[in-house]
């Protein structure tokens, strides 16, 4: 539980009112390369590559030194090829082999680079996503920011996709990125110097300047690509959430017959996805003409102009007397340059069109980027929420915040009851609840009922007031819908500790194993490894079995106070008994929301909300005449 001199320092800062530039820059359209965009980047960067002595530096000078080998390997092959050439004009056989050996010889250094780079660039990936992932889970899985993000705040619409999908396509984006322009930088350096040795200054030059006007060019007719890259990523999202809740929700949607219904949310949930790819790979077919007429075929005209400045530049003369007009010997030099050129075209030609990958990484970097926004803002206690539609109820500042302090029993002192849209269902309540105060909420509902048992939980910010409670081992959740990972039996029982933190409780499997019995689930115990057995229990057991389970999971944790949401909604009124009775022998304090008068005769104390604002709390005397018969 936070201390009061660190909730008074979130407050102050969840108050400050954020520079209009930093507004300004958060308004821009996504996917803009422009000075936000680099400013983000910079800041990913910093996260992905902490320091010069991490290991992703020492993979980026590997990836560095390959791509040098990879360069002067590429000179040297239109060397030899050039040689191979000479030696087939002037019917060398021997020289021919030997070229031809040499070729097969010089291919063996030539794959191990290759694959090198294509190792070292998927490792410079991995490492990437896997540090992102690393620096996002620390905040995701901190101060329940992985509930805030969801149920307080609504920037996000799909956090699973962000922080998986869209990270490993971030990464691998960058990782290209640097191979794409690093790469051709050092193609165009160390093959213009060799050319020019070749073919004098002019020639590189000539393919430069024709690259530069054709870049200046391009970069006016380019679509925003970055734009609708990050539109596609939100579109997928919102497709596969879809395909989610049908799968969450199935046996609800099959209650009601909603297949139909479902079918046409999918089905035009992905026909506005079809027809936003459609309108990507229009602007993609037209941006290809371009790229194509400029960086290939206009290349081609600059090249063959290039390779004849030794023929027919201003110093022809002098190299046409040092190859003594041999034809075989200007083949060579023909075969030999023209590589060299077509490397250097080529290297010149990505740098060139590689601002589409700048902009597809600027689409990845703004919804990522996003992502770290919206975490450091729920690290310091700031939600933005888009309410839809309106509402007639008083709205409350949702910048204040109370206090939460530490403490043997649950006290609320002049707490503001809230939505999560902000509307205030209660302006202050006061209660008390101590160890053996078995405490019953009821209401209808939209009375905050909800709000109430999240504030307890310290789930819910707190708009006000001071709250009162013991630590979090102290206090237990019981939902209607319990949470039952894929594991062991046992781990459905001991969540969240683990085996060795059983142990340390002193528990054993023979003490689970009553516990199961207890709820009336020891069929479990028997049937296959028994508490190893490993399944996804969600599957397995029914809605009924479910809770139980989690009632034996609130008999081993034992806690002061249990929480309890319609958590027997789906059990047997003896089953019901059981639980409950064997609850208050352990010494735990119940505090139950429901709507069931059966439960009233567990309880002694009854907080009521009328829906109206306002509620009472009052000592149970006497349980209803229906609950008595029970």
């Amino acid at each position: 539980m936070e201390s009061e001199k660190e909730h008074r320092s979130s407050t102050e800062a969840s108050k400050k009112k954020p520079s209009k530039t930093k507004v300004r820059e958060r308004n821009k359209s996504k996917g803009t390369v422009d000075k936000v965009f680099f400013r983000r980047a910079w800041k990913l960067l910093k996260i992905v590559i902490p320091s010069w002595k991490s290991y992703e530096v020492l993979n980026l000078v590997g990836l560095s030194i390959t791509l040098v080998a990879r360069t002067f390997l590429s000179i040297y092959q239109a060397t030899i090829n050039g040689g191979t050439v000479k030696a087939i004009v002037s019917r060398d056989f021997k020289a021919f082999v030997g070229s031809v050996i040499f070729l097969w010889l010089f291919s063996i250094p030539a794959s191990t680079v290759n694959s090198a780079l294509d190792y070292f660039n998927k490792n410079l990936t991995m490492l990437f996503r896997r540090r992102l992932t690393q620096h996002f889970n620390s905040k995701y899985l901190d101060k329940m920011i992985y509930y805030q993000i969801c149920n307080l705040d609504n920037r996000i619409k799909n956090p699973d996709q962000r922080l998986t999908q869209d990270i490993e396509k971030w990464a691998t984006s960058l990782s290209n990125l640097y191979s794409n322009f690093s790469k051709p930088l050092l193609d165009i350096v160390l093959l213009s110097r060799k050319l020019a040795e070749l073919v004098g200054w002019e020639g590189p030059a000539m393919m430069i300047a024709w690259y530069f006007v054709s870049g200046i060019f391009i970069r006016f007719i380019t679509p925003t690509f970055g734009k609708l890259v990050a539109k596609q990523q939100d579109l997928e999202g919102k497709f596969r959430s879809c395909h989610s809740d049908l799968l969450n929700h199935s046996e609800e949607i099959a209650f009601y017959n909603g297949a139909r219904w479902e079918r046409k949310r999918i089905n035009n949930t992905y026909d506005e996805l079809h027809q936003h790819i459609s309108k990507t790979m229009g602007a993609r077919f037209y941006q290809g003409i371009f790229d194509s007429m400029i960086t290939k075929y206009g290349a081609v005209l600059v090249g063959y102009t290039v390779l004849g400045l030794p023929v027919f530049g201003r110093n022809s003369e002098q190299y046409l007397s040092t190859v003594s007009d041999d034809p075989s010997q200007i083949f060579r030099d023909y075969i030999r340059n023209s590589g060299m050129l077509i490397s250097l075209a080529k290297a010149i030609g990505r740098i060139v069109v590689s601002y589409k990958e700048v902009q597809n990484l600027a689409g990845y970097t703004s919804l990522v980027y996003e992502v770290e926004e919206v975490l450091c803002d729920l690290d310091q206690g700031t939600y933005k929420r888009h309410i839809v539609g309106g509402s007639d109820k008083e709205k409350v500042d949702m910048s204040q915040r109370g206090t939460y302090f530490e403490g043997d029993g649950i006290t609320f002192e002049d707490v503001p009851i809230v939505s999560p849209n902000g509307d205030l269902l209660i302006r202050a309540i006061n209660f008390e609840v101590t160890t053996g105060m078995n405490l019953f909420i009821t209401g209808p509902n939209g009375c905050g009922k909800s709000s109430l048992f999240r504030i307890m939980g310290a789930l819910w910010p707190l708009f006000g007031g001071k709250v009162h409670r013991p630590s979090n081992e102290a206090i237990f959740y019981i939902p209607q819908r319990p949470y039952l990972p894929t594991g062991t039996l046992r781990d459905q029982i001991i969540y969240p500790h683990n085996k060795l933190q059983m142990r340390k409780k002193r528990m054993t499997d023979k003490k689970l194993k009553e516990l199961l019995k207890i709820v009336q689930l020891e069929k479990y115990i028997d049937k296959g490894k028994g508490l190893d057995e490993f399944a996804n229990w969600n599957a397995v057991m029914a809605g009924g079995e479910k809770q139980r389970i989690a009632m034996a999971r609130l008999f081993y944790h034992k806690p002061k106070f249990a929480i309890l949401d319609e958590c027997t909604s789906s059990v047997s009124l003896d089953i019901e008994r059981i639980m409950y009775t064997h609850s208050k022998d352990l010494g735990i304090t119940l505090i139950t929301v429901s709507h069931r008068p059966t439960l009233w005769k567990y309880h002694d104390y009854l907080l009521r909300m009328n829906g109206e604002g306002d509620y009472t709390f009052e000592k149970i005397l006497k349980a209803p005449k229906a609950v008595q018969n029970n």
